[in-house]
């Protein structure tokens, strides 16, 4: 595999680490009034990295040359040592912000960013020129008065054009990030201090960078996401045994949206003296405003992961519990449980479904089908059952045997296609989702690899594009399964056990768990877009609206600590949703 080294050359805009994980929030460290900021691996650097090693098949270095405080004046002072020494294939040029807080006049910008771009070129490498983020209302917050604001906007704006001219005489490839900005209000919004990008303007900036950087590497067909919206929608950060929410799914019904999740004391069991998990179905008009629609609970039973389906222009939740153990059996008997709406705030009394865990039924053609796992017979790992109602389940087909160590499928459905794509979490060998078409005359499934570890896949349709979005880890799966590996250690292995292991590592796994959006090519995902996220985090659903998708989520992100022990990880997560435009 070769290597493609960019450069990412220029200020704090640069450099992405200045800026709070998002300007909406207090985002405190769990405990604490230490603010989290926008970790290495979640700049847009980083992210774009990833996005674009996944298009080009190539493995891509993006060098950080962005220093806080530094105008273009002091970028060519430090060029030759930062930035060509490292012997780039490309350089993108981001000065600007700092300038125009410098009050550095248009002729000087334009001067020194002439000598940078000739100094690249003569190197042999290709510049990139990028216009800088705008400055927003926010900064009057800091001190700044309006009219200093607006002289500040001024002259960024006067130092845009001139990146704008010099890449017209020049010839040079432009990204005009300035204008994106300006032409989306979510990036725009999120300026922390109001000039930096926080870290959901670059998860979106991240994506758009991509897509401008791909045709230049030959790639044309890259979807070209835009982030319209990312908001909370649920929090109960301060209740210790509701702290946890999380494991969600989505639907649009008569006319609302519908976010559904598990809330509860943490990710897993119901713990001695806490009161039990819920399940928690939101609603709203218009994606904006969420009201609670109803709570749903089973006593002494633990919620996981509730699901809807529509049934005939019925509503349908259906979610899997487990009981308590208790002696002398230590094994959880399992059971989905549906739940019907039947109207504003009202909901049926819970129908037995089947002993195993449904994951997000579908319909196909004149039915009903899901495909469960956790089988107490334990002769599959995922099957296939169908209904004629959405109450009554019987057995069709193994999507995927026992070795396969196959779990969380969702269903796919086009016409008589019906294609499962499935968690594998094997004993032994690859963890990569697997990809399962049915072949309906044989009543089997024909499986590949889909080469990539994504958790909970959520399937859905944008323009003719099939997306998967889940969670997965921003290392490589080869580092991930070794990370996991020492994290499980840590956290459940014995106290001599756990000293051995690298508090870092455990941090680094947990803080690199994320939600991606991938483009289906054939069996592989291609990842185009990294949600805001981090922690235990993602089990996403989607809604087509429009021209939008609509994806709900959740993450810890916002409390993330420095992990030192076991339960550190343990903070609050909270219950998000965004609307992605796909297509540019």
């Amino acid at each position: 595999m070769d290597q493609i080294r960019i450069a990412a050359f220029g200020d704090a805009v640069t450099a992405g680490t200045s800026a709070k994980l998002d300007v909406f929030h207090d985002c405190f460290q769990y405990g604490t009034t230490t603010v989290n900021k926008v970790r290495e691996s979640q700049t847009w650097r980083s992210i774009a990295a990833r996005i674009l090693t996944d298009w080009v098949e190539d493995d891509v270095e993006m060098i950080n040359a962005g220093i806080s405080g530094d105008t273009a004046e002091k970028g060519l002072a430090r060029m030759e040592r930062d930035v060509l020494s490292q012997s780039p294939d490309y350089v993108l040029v981001m000065f600007g912000a700092e300038d125009a807080l410098s009050g550095v006049e248009p002729a000087a910008f334009r001067e020194n960013l002439e000598k940078i771009v000739d100094g690249i070129t003569t190197r042999n490498a290709r510049p990139v020129l990028m216009t800088p983020t705008p400055i927003s209302e926010r900064m009057t917050a800091s001190g700044c008065t309006l009219s200093e604001l607006r002289h500040r906007q001024e002259r960024l704006s006067d130092l845009a054009q001139e990146v704008r001219k010099l890449a017209d005489e020049k010839s040079l490839a432009l990204i005009d990030l300035h204008r994106t900005f300006l032409d989306t209000r979510l990036a725009y919004d999120h300026l922390y201090e109001g000039w930096l990008p926080d870290g959901v303007a670059q998860s979106g900036m991240a994506s758009f960078v991509a897509g401008e950087l791909l045709p230049m590497l030959g790639v044309n067909n890259f979807p070209k996401p835009t982030l319209c919206d990312y908001r909370k929608v649920y929090s109960d950060a301060e209740r210790p045994d509701t702290k946890h929410n999380g494991f969600t799914d989505m639907t649009y019904f008569q006319g609302e949206f519908y976010v559904t999740f598990r809330t509860g004391h943490s990710h897993s069991r119901l713990r001695s003296g806490l009161s039990g998990s819920k399940a928690i179905v939101l609603r709203s008009a218009d994606g904006v405003t969420w009201v609670e629609d109803v709570v749903l609970q089973l006593k002494g039973v633990e919620i996981r992961d509730p699901k809807f389906l529509q049934v005939d222009n019925r509503l349908m939740l259906y979610t899997p519990s487990g009981r308590v153990p208790r002696p002398p059996s230590s094994e959880d008997v399992l059971t989905t449980y549906g739940f019907e709406r039947l109207g504003p705030g009202r909901w049926s009394e819970p129908f037995e479904c089947g002993h195993c865990f449904f994951w997000r039924p579908k319909k196909w053609r004149d039915q009903y089908i899901v495909g469960p796992y956790v089988w107490p017979e334990k002769d599959a790992a995922v099957k296939l059952l169908s209904s004629p109602d959405g109450r009554t389940w019987k057995i069709i087909s193994t999507i995927g045997d026992v070795a396969s160590g196959a779990s969380e499928a969702d269903l796919w459905t086009e016409g008589d296609q019906l294609t499962a794509f499935s968690r594998a979490d094997p004993k032994e060998g690859d963890h990569s989702m697997l990809v399962s078409r049915f072949i309906e005359p044989e009543n089997r499934w024909e499986t590949v690899s889909s080469a990539r570890i994504i958790q909970a896949p959520c399937v859905f349709k944008a323009g003719e594009m099939i997306m998967v979005s889940g969670r997965y880890c921003s290392q490589s799966d080869k580092r991930f399964r070794e990370l996991q590996d020492d994290t499980r250690t840590f956290c459940r292995g014995t106290p001599e056990e756990a000293e051995k292991v690298d508090p870092a590592r455990v941090e680094e796994y947990h803080h690199g768990l994320r939600t991606g959006v991938f483009v289906m090519d054939g069996t592989r995902p291609r990842l185009v877009m990294e949600l805001l996220s981090a922690g235990d985090s993602s089990y996403t659903g989607a809604v087509q609206c429009g021209d939008e998708t609509v994806i709900s989520d959740y993450s810890m992100h916002e409390y993330y600590p420095e992990i030192k022990r076991p339960e550190d990880w343990r903070t609050p997560c909270d219950i998000y949703v965004s609307r992605i435009r796909f297509g540019g």
